[in-house]
């Protein structure tokens, strides 16, 4: 550990006046323990104006020696980690609103009973089940409390077709909700407890699938993991140095461009091949394709209406969202802090470290995030359910 303890300090950012955020927390130990220290405004994240935290908090979170740069720990959580290979179980789904196809991977960890409590994991960007960060949550989910989890993998990815002149964005709500009915009617209707975690693209498709069913998400809770919380400011972040529009934003929309091919002449009505190909940055790539497929003007069009900031003060079901400060892609610049401490429902964690997806601990060189979330998600079980969920680890 080379830095001070306040600067490993776990921020956190709650409405105070809600007695269950508390609760919830003190039931979370990887995210809150008692601290006997006021909260000044000292405490803010690079002295930007609100972001001073609800209270001060016992937990501190340190990377190993070697990932404390962002980008080495970036690198790491995506590459360097050790593949675990889960078995999945495929479904594949087509969309009866315009024929799109989608896939649910479900992990085959366990013997699970017919109402085990279920996660549906949504991937990041061009990602799907097999991604490493996807994969180290289900696991860690099911051996500490015996949860099903099951990916949702997003048009064209994970080796689905293209089926369809639409694809997917942070505001294409119809797949989200076709694979949340037909998950909790028709392959698992005995479920009754059902939560909802989305990693990076996927935690905005979350909140904006929060904010636009309310309280007729049959989602329990939820948790966001590396949130571009303020896809504006996203966009500048990565290309505010060298290295970050190197590697994140040109490369990112390498990945995109490499997964758009599957749509062979279904994008001629919105660029030629030349000028898809040309593009070298994300927002080239949303400014030609993204936001024209999807009714904007512009790609800052698209980025003000997919931002997750908008919404923050209108979710009424719980969340957490965990974010670290030195994350490249999603900065905490343009962070609602007051929405935060204002809703009930939300309880933002914020690291000092952790970049993008990683949050590799010093201790064990596991996620830090992944054992925060798994809590947070247990408080909403019940004795039953974790007596229920033991027996079906243990069968």
């Amino acid at each position: 550990m080379f830095t001070s303890r306040d600067k490993a300090e776990i921020k956190l950012y709650f409405d105070s006046n809600n007695e269950e955020n508390q609760k919830i927390l003190d039931q979370c130990p990887h995210l809150y323990q008692k601290y006997d220290k006021d909260v000044t405004i000292n405490d803010r994240i690079n002295n930007i104006e609100d972001s001073e935290p609800t209270i001060r908090n016992g937990v501190t979170f340190y990377p190993p020696y070697y990932l404390y740069n962002s980008h080495f720990m970036n690198y790491y959580g995506s590459y360097k980690i050790p593949k675990l290979n889960l078995k999945t179980r495929r479904e594949i789904l087509v969309n009866p609103i315009d024929g799109g196809t989608v896939s649910l991977d479900f992990f085959e960890l366990g013997e699970f009973k017919e109402d085990t409590p279920t996660i549906v994991i949504n991937h990041g960007l061009t990602g799907g089940s097999h991604e490493r960060y996807v994969q180290y949550f289900a696991q860690r989910a099911y051996k500490e409390k015996g949860f099903r989890s099951v990916v949702f993998n997003y048009r064209g990815c994970a080796g689905n077709p293209i089926t369809a002149d639409r694809a997917y964005s942070a505001v294409q709500l119809d797949d989200i909700k076709f694979v949340t009915e037909y998950l909790t009617k028709t392959a698992l209707p005995l479920v009754k407890k059902w939560f909802l975690v989305g990693f990076s693209l996927g935690s905005a498709i979350l909140v904006n699938y929060m904010a636009h069913v309310g309280k007729d998400s049959p989602y329990l809770a939820h948790v966001s993991i590396s949130n571009p919380m303020n896809m504006v400011e996203c966009t500048k972040n990565l290309s505010s140095t060298y290295f970050n529009n190197l590697i994140y934003n040109k490369g990112l929309a390498n990945n995109l461009k490499r997964l758009f091919r599957k749509f062979d002449g279904r994008l001629d009505k919105y660029a030629t091949k030349e000028q898809i190909m040309a593009a070298q940055t994300i927002a080239d790539f949303d400014d030609l394709i993204t936001s024209k497929m999807f009714g904007f003007e512009t790609a800052h069009d698209y980025y003000l209406a997919a931002s997750s900031s908008k919404s923050i003060r209108n979710l009424v079901k719980p969340i957490l969202f965990i974010n670290a400060i030195d994350d490249p892609i999603a900065p905490t610049s343009g962070f609602p802090w007051k929405d935060f401490k204002s809703n009930p429902n939300t309880i933002l964690c914020v690291s000092r470290w952790g970049g993008h997806l990683g949050f590799i601990s010093y201790e064990d060189h596991m996620s830090w995030s992944d054992k925060a979330a798994v809590e947070y998600l247990s408080t909403f079980l019940d004795d039953a359910d974790n007596n229920n969920n033991n027996n079906s680890k243990n069968e």
